[in-house]
């Protein structure tokens, strides 16, 4: 989904705004919310490009709306011209005040806990006038948003596969752990093989998280498909599910010490995953931008390390 900068875009070319939003979202009401309009504007703007263009854009379907084959046809060309608006307000900015700008960020649910708050407080002693726009996610969903120009960076990890539109930077390595309840027969262990716990009940996180194929990948090298009772979004809602004695996780350390639970070191060497930044490689960025990436590519690797 395209999200554009509200201010500079409704200012521009309001009904243009709107109208992307509208058939993006399939929704007035959040189309509205989205903007920071009223929803009767935005029904109103959708009723004048219907009368100016001789057909409607999106139509009724059941409690919702969805685009007709004329909204269908009207919805890539206004997208790019939406990005070449903001390209536009990008050029303004740089020749106006080129140390002022925001930056669009995107990261996986587990980076925001620590990662991305510690590269923010460094990066904004340096540079405080540049402020940014933070979006969480499952990483394929971020990096769809990346490639669609919605997002300038995106913090995830596992990296991503190798992708010729993508530039890639490693910030850190990160080990892999079986996470048990204090009470389990492993917890006594320093390290085991994944091979030891086949028997076990996993709980791990759904098919759209980064974490879930390195998971997966590693059971396989261990010769077992893993029984999983629970799926879920966070590394912290599977770690509470461990606490409850629901099964055991393939996790990264946790931030915090937690006497509940134990983190056991696995031996096998491909037990890690990289952590990294990733922006379009193509894309002209905007000031703010192209100073945040120059920060991540200089000191992000000691930022994370604690250097």
């Amino acid at each position: 989904m395209f999200d554009p900068d509200i201010e500079w875009l409704r200012l521009i070319s309001p009904e243009l705004a709107i109208a992307v939003a509208v058939l993006e979202e399939q929704h007035v009401r959040r189309a509205a919310e989205r903007l920071g309009v009223p929803q009767p504007t935005v029904s109103a703007v959708m009723h004048r490009l219907a009368d100016a263009i001789g057909a409607p854009l999106v139509q009724p379907r059941g409690r919702g709306i969805i685009a007709t084959e004329a909204g269908r046809a009207f919805l890539p060309a206004a997208q790019q011209a939406l990005i070449n608006l903001r390209a536009a307000g990008q050029d303004l900015q740089e020749v106006i005040d080129p140390d002022r700008g925001r930056v669009a960020l995107g990261f996986g649910h587990s980076r925001g806990l620590r990662d991305v708050p510690r590269l923010l407080d460094a990066f904004l002693a340096a540079y405080p006038d540049i402020s940014f726009t933070l979006k969480q996610g499952g990483v394929p969903a971020m990096l769809d948003q990346l490639r669609a120009g919605a997002l300038d960076v995106v913090v995830v990890a596992p990296m991503p596969p190798a992708d010729d539109r993508l530039e890639s930077l490693v910030l850190a390595k990160e080990r892999l752990c079986l996470t048990v309840a204090s009470d389990h027969r492993l917890a006594n262990r320093a390290s085991v093989d994944l091979r030891q716990a086949a028997a076990e009940t996993f709980v791990g996180l759904t098919r759209e998280h980064g974490l879930r194929p390195v998971f997966d990948s590693l059971c396989e090298r261990a010769g077992f498909v893993p029984q999983l009772a629970f799926e879920g979004e966070e590394h912290e809602t599977l770690r509470g599910l461990v606490r409850a004695g629901l099964g055991v996780a393939v996790l990264p350390r946790a931030p915090h010490h937690d006497p509940a639970l134990v983190e056991i070191t696995l031996r096998d060497p491909e037990a890690r995953r990289h952590v990294g930044a990733v922006w379009h490689k193509d894309r002209r960025l905007t000031p703010a931008a192209r100073r945040f990436t120059a920060f991540l590519t200089t000191s992000g690797a000691k930022v994370l390390g604690g250097g």
